[in-house]
């Protein structure tokens, strides 16, 4: 199912519109009865044979009410912008035409109402003038229409490029994480609490266990109804009712979200990038505006990242709000001033909930070079929390498990992150703290973990989490949690189990150990930990000496050289006495240091 919404000046037929649709009269208050205006959301449907039902919302045009205008257009597929001709584009067309664009509506279709009121000139002139308002936008090519919902006339031809603009629409997202931003709540007898939106990127289905937000209280979806009618599962981008088990119509308001498989994130302050539209005056710093996210109106100040910074039109900001609320990466909204009787602009979320981040102004700068596809939201996610455990960087998104999962994959191709155990780890702050750590361990002596911690700033899960790698790719060795490195290490304070492996390399002399032959892995990894502290040495990765064993024979090779220039592998194994076994990896070692160097078959001394 597909949703489409009126949008336009007050009076300029918007719901005669939708009732010339659809049979069904939008004006459900009594006030709107008495008043004849609209002044909430109303809701009807069309029957399209061959294709089904579409949603329609019906919104208010008096600017009084641009809050409701915005509750009902923000889950909207397709906006009908409607315009009187024999009044033309007013304000509140403007007002909407911003909100459509704002909220990132896919696809709009311009209705010119009234045509039965004037003649055929001014409609002309009417349609010239709209033509000239969508120039150099995203929708100057939009598809219009001249109907008279008063007489019926064009009205089978809008329902035609209606269904023709609904097949250019892609495809529904189903990520299996639905939400639905609540508009409406009632009790119905027999059932309890009853809430109504419109259901966006998944399904929900009979008996799901849900969330309410802000309140995090979990609920059961008893019964689902679309447009009257019983389902057993309401589907993406379609306006659904939810029955709520254990959950009292007092504890759930217009704006709340009912969501299953949460990804929503509670902010006090998040990063945003926002469109200014209109503004007269320059914008200035800790305005106080009016938040329109989702159905939830909220009350916030822009904290502008550098003040003394010429306005732009399109700009990254801080959002700090009254109180906290829930939002995701890429969350569009709309900024009116207080009371909502304007709109001023609109933009999207990029990093909810970066209360802990300390320099906002460097991240701010950062997000202002980054685009805001999903895969960079993904990145500068891990760029700005360091680090995240298990599948939690998939409780952030509300696109779905593998292609969070396909993206992640390539951030880490890509050598933007790293994996260490269960937790993905930024690969620069991975890089950098791994380099504190080890010079930390070298100033200290013993440091345990929770030292470590204290002392570098870095966060004590993450300290143990890579302690494991700074012992194996630095000179630093663990004795009873406590860290050394290769310069406060003797031989007197290995550990029992690497002392005993250095006395056996002691023992063995020139004979040494051949890594690869030996058995016992606590052993062979024994000698590599000696390997890095220095204590031992590696001839051609393969046999290892005592660093006191490999000094002894290097010394007496190098006496060899004694009133010579060169030198052969008979003269080295009279010697040393030495098979060529180990001759040849021997002077290859002495080579590495950088003192002899190989003449064909003969050794020369640097």
């Amino acid at each position: 199912m597909f949703i489409i919404g009126t949008a336009g000046h007050i009076d300029h037929g918007k719901t005669s519109l939708i009732k010339a649709l659809s049979g069904i009269d939008c004006d459900r208050l009594p006030e709107e009865k008495v008043r004849e205006i609209t002044i909430d959301i109303g809701f009807a449907r069309i029957d399209f044979p061959k294709f089904g039902t579409v949603s329609i919302i019906d919104v208010p045009g008096h600017e009084r009410f641009i809050r409701n205008m915005v509750v009902g257009a923000w889950g909207v597929d397709i906006g009908l912008l409607v315009v009187a001709v024999d009044d033309g584009w007013m304000p509140q067309t403007e007002d909407h035409f911003r909100v459509l664009n704002l909220l990132g509506i896919e696809r709009i279709i311009i209705v010119l109402n009234k045509i039965d009121a004037v003649d055929a000139e001014t409609a002309d002139l009417a349609e010239e003038d709209v033509r000239e308002h969508l120039t150099g936008t995203r929708f100057e090519e939009a598809d219009l229409a001249r109907v008279s919902s008063k007489t019926g006339q064009g009205i089978a031809e809008l329902k035609e490029i209606i269904l023709q603009n609904i097949r250019k629409l892609p495809r529904v997202t189903d990520s299996g994480k639905p939400y639905l931003f609540v508009d409406r709540v009632f009790t119905s007898k027999g059932y309890g609490t009853i809430v109504t939106g419109t259901l966006k990127n998944g399904t929900f289905r009979d008996n799901d266990t849900v969330t309410l937000l802000p309140s995090a209280k979990e609920s059961r979806v008893k019964k689902i109804e679309s447009h009257h009618a019983k389902l057993e599962e309401g589907n993406s981008s379609q306006r659904t009712a939810l029955n709520l088990a254990s959950i009292s119509p007092e504890e759930v308001d217009r704006g709340h979200i009912v969501v299953k498989n949460n990804f929503f994130t509670s902010s006090e302050e998040i990063i945003a990038r926002i469109t200014l539209m209109g503004m007269k005056r320059p914008l200035k710093n800790n305005l106080g505006i009016e938040i329109i996210a989702g159905t939830a109106s909220l009350k916030g100040k822009i904290i502008l990242i550098d003040p003394e910074k010429a306005p732009e039109p399109s700009q990254v900001v801080r959002l700090r709000f009254d109180a906290p609320w829930y939002f995701y990466p890429g969350e569009p909204f709309i900024i009116t001033h207080p009371g909502g009787f304007r709109i001023i602009g609109g933009g999207s979320v990029v990093l909810p909930d970066i209360g802990f981040v300390m320099d906002k102004k460097r991240l701010a700068e950062e997000i202002g070079r980054a685009a805001d596809a999903p895969e960079d939201l993904i990145a500068l996610v891990f760029k700005t929390r360091k680090f995240l455990g298990e599948n939690e960087i998939l409780r952030l998104f509300p696109q779905g498990d593998r292609f969070i999962q396909k993206t992640v994959a390539s951030l880490q191709e890509r050598g933007l992150i790293v994996r260490e155990g269960g937790t993905t780890l930024d690969a620069a702050y991975h890089g950098a703290s791994m380099k504190l750590i080890a010079r930390t361990i070298e100033e200290g002596m013993g440091l345990n973990a929770s030292e470590l911690a204290d002392k570098t700033g870095i966060a004590l899960d993450v300290v143990k989490l890579l302690l494991p790698a700074v012992v194996h790719s630095s000179p630093v060795v663990e004795k009873e949690g406590r860290y050394f490195s290769g310069a406060s290490i003797t031989a007197d304070t290995l550990p029992p189990d690497k002392k005993k492996t250095l006395d056996s390399l002691a023992a063995a002399g020139k004979e040494g150990m051949e890594l690869e032959r030996l058995a016992d892995e606590k052993v062979k990894s024994a000698v590599r930990d000696l390997l890095r502290l220095g204590f031992a040495i590696s001839l051609d990765g393969d046999i290892v000496y005592h660093r006191d064993t490999y000094e002894a024979l290097k010394t007496s090779v190098i006496a060899l050289f004694d009133g010579k220039d060169k030198i052969s592998i008979p003269e080295v194994r009279d010697a040393t006495g030495l098979s060529r076994k180990y001759i040849i990896p021997l002077l290859n070692r002495i080579e590495t240091d950088g003192l002899i160097r190989r003449i064909g078959d003969f050794r020369m001394k640097v």
